[in-house]
């Protein structure tokens, strides 16, 4: 987005204004057209035609000596190539696109179509109505209890999900750097958000309760809340309502991790003692003086490893909690001995791991930073996805 543009500089927008009325060119666009208080509302079906309008403009009224290409237009009138979605409500019938900056203070002064109401931003609202829900398919929109619902039909199951679930999906995709770089669109608005989740759902799976993956503990005892899998995405659904999302990858999963521990037994820790308002440390051990810390990474890295091993005497028979996966690394840990690195480099190598100590048990290995914190842990053993061969 680039900087603000000043108001003198914006100034001779008021003119293009004021040769909308006018232009039979635009006479199509004014059911997609508001002058608001913050200078003109454009519908995202009819962005292009103003800008070639504007462009038009431009060039009549400098007598050609400004011929700026209808990006750079597109740019200087949204100030920015992604400006902010907005919507315009008016009744039942929403309008959805973007605001031209212009300086005004009368908008019914054009005798172009004006609103005098509040935009609100796509990025906190969602309405039903917004053409890019009806290009979902499979999607149903319905009034639940508390507000608009999204009913998506997905391998023999109809989901619902709300609009608070749709706002917690694109709170976890602005925090997770997957979403970022995969399906960035999920980050810039609610509708944005809401189309990815639709995707997600419609590839997900259900998981048996015998499949070996980490669960919130309350799902873990639960008769009748299923899980649903899609790639890194976890979705819990009950009695076809979409409950809650997880992402089971990055700092998404060790903030899991850490929140599902806080609520854990005391004695269900042992000597552990969590650092709960910590950004990055976990917890830590303290024994004979000496104290040594987790790192959420590590934590998080264990529990991944963990859901892969074949190893009949480490793999879970089923759905676990975090508190269950902490109690076996807890285990591991105080079980391992300190370890040379040159045993250990090849598969701290292809782990592309490095640390100062190192500790191992069994095809565990523990890696400590100066501090005595562990930082990171590698399953020599198994095999985890991207991992090379060596």
């Amino acid at each position: 987005m680039t900087a603000h543009t000043g108001a003198e500089d914006r100034a001779p927008l008021v003119r293009f204004l004021e040769t909308l009325k006018k232009s039979k060119d635009a006479q199509p666009l004014l059911e997609t057209i508001r002058v608001v208080s913050k200078g003109l509302f454009v519908d995202s079906r009819s962005v292009s035609a103003i800008v070639e309008l504007y462009h038009a403009w431009l060039l009549k009224e400098s007598a050609g000596s400004v011929d700026k290409p209808v990006d750079k237009c597109f740019q200087w009138l949204f100030e920015g190539r992604e400006p902010e979605r907005l919507y315009v409500i008016e009744g039942k019938k929403s309008l959805v696109g973007h605001v031209i900056p212009i300086p005004l203070t009368v908008p019914q002064q054009f005798g172009l179509p004006f609103y005098l109401g509040s935009l609100l931003s796509a990025d906190t609202y969602l309405h039903p109505s917004d053409p890019e829900i009806a290009k979902l398919s499979k999607v149903e929109v319905r009034h639940g209890k508390l507000g608009a619902e999204f009913v998506v039909s997905t391998r023999g199951a109809r989901i619902a999900i709300s609009e608070q679930m749709v706002k917690a999906f694109a709170q976890l995709a602005k925090t997770s750097r997957f979403m970022e770089r995969r399906y960035p669109e999920s980050t810039k608005s609610l509708v944005g958000a809401l189309t990815v989740l639709v995707a997600l759902l419609k590839r997900s799976r259900p998981l048996s309760r015998h499949f070996p993956i980490v669960v919130p503990y309350d799902v873990r005892n639960s008769k009748t809340k299923n899980v649903r899998m899609a790639g890194k995405f976890m979705f819990i659904e009950e009695k076809g309502t979409l409950l809650r999302i997880l992402e089971l990858n990055g700092r998404n999963l060790s903030d899991f991790l850490r929140q599902e521990l806080t609520k854990a037994p005391r004695d269900k820790l042992g000597s552990f003692k969590l650092t709960p308002k910590h950004r990055d440390l976990m917890g830590f051990y303290e024994a004979f003086g000496r104290r040594r810390s987790v790192h959420a990474r590590a934590f998080a890295e264990f529990e991944e490893a963990i859901r892969r091993t074949r190893d009949t005497k480490e793999r879970f028979a089923g759905f676990f909690s975090a508190t269950e996966c902490f109690e076996k690394f807890s285990s591991y840990y105080q079980l391992s001995q300190p370890i040379e690195v040159g045993k250990i480099r090849g598969a701290l190598e292809r782990h592309g791991v490095s640390g100062h100590s190192f500790q191992l048990y069994g095809g565990w290995i523990f890696v400590f930073d100066t501090s005595q914190t562990i930082v990171r842990v590698v399953a020599k053993h198994i095999r985890l996805v991207g991992l090379s061969k060596r």
